[in-house]
């Protein structure tokens, strides 16, 4: 056998299995169990995206109507029902819940707020007030956890205790708050202000008029210090216009 005639042999061999390999991968394309496979899955996805198309039309299962919870102190529930029904555009499926959520939360007595559908037509808004613990200079109001919300100063509840310190020291300020209020509360006094030098010296006004300096350090000792002796100086408090408990073992007045 001569080298030629092997030769082509050999290419009619590969021919061969090249053809095969074709008519194979042929009928796999064609293969009616998978066409009829992908027909069904490409059936599936046009129903379902009619499905969501006819959902997400808001005339689909329209909202009829809005329940709102809330302690209705600082916000009316006119005001409230105002925004909520400004963001109402959609169906049960296709209201926008951020949307809502984001207008209400941006309501400056509002601290949370819920929002959820209740099925079939019903939009039900729970909404949780600011709780002003006291007043940040004349500019603000700080909340029970220390954080600065600034509704109009015409709302601000009258005769709260005025904190003046510096911009970041509001949470401490609103913690010292606590903690001095209730001292104070055991011989029945009350605080009008309280300042926090840039030194973080401390200052009391009391509602009196009488200002209590505790200065840097001991602050809580100090002011039991404070609190044991001010009822010796009550036949005169009327006359006392501040006390300095910045002494280790006593305090001094000023008349």
């Amino acid at each position: 056998m001569t080298l030629a005639t092997t030769k082509k042999k050999k290419n009619r061999r590969l021919k061969q299995e090249k053809d095969n390999d074709s008519a194979r991968l042929w009928r796999w394309d064609f293969n009616p169990q998978l066409m009829t496979q992908a027909g069904v899955i490409l059936l599936l996805m046009v129903v379902f995206y009619a499905l969501w198309l006819k959902l997400m039309d808001p005339q689909t299962l329209p909202l009829q109507q809005v329940k709102l919870e809330a302690s209705f102190e600082k916000i009316t529930k006119e005001e409230l029902h105002e925004v909520v029904s400004e963001q109402i555009n959609g169906g049960f499926f296709s209201l926008d819940v951020v949307a809502v959520t984001n207008a209400v939360g941006a309501l400056p007595w509002v601290d949370s707020v819920e929002v959820r559908r209740v099925w079939p037509d019903t939009l039900h808004v729970t909404v949780k007030e600011q709780v002003a613990l006291a007043r940040w200079r004349d500019q603000a109001l700080v909340n029970v956890r220390g954080e600065l919300f600034s509704p109009a100063v015409k709302s601000f509840p009258v005769a709260m205790v005025e904190l003046d310190g510096p911009d970041n020291s509001v949470a401490n300020m609103a913690y010292q708050f606590s903690v001095f209020n209730q001292a104070l509360g055991q011989v029945g006094l009350n605080m009008k202000r309280i300042v926090l030098s840039q030194r973080l010296a401390w200052m009391l006004e009391l509602s009196d008029g009488v200002t209590v300096v505790l200065g840097r350090s001991d602050i809580e000792k100090r002011m039991q210090r404070f609190i044991q002796f001010y009822s010796l100086l009550l036949t005169s408090a009327e006359n006392v216009k501040r006390i300095d408990m910045r002494y280790t073992n006593g305090f001094a007045v000023q008349w």
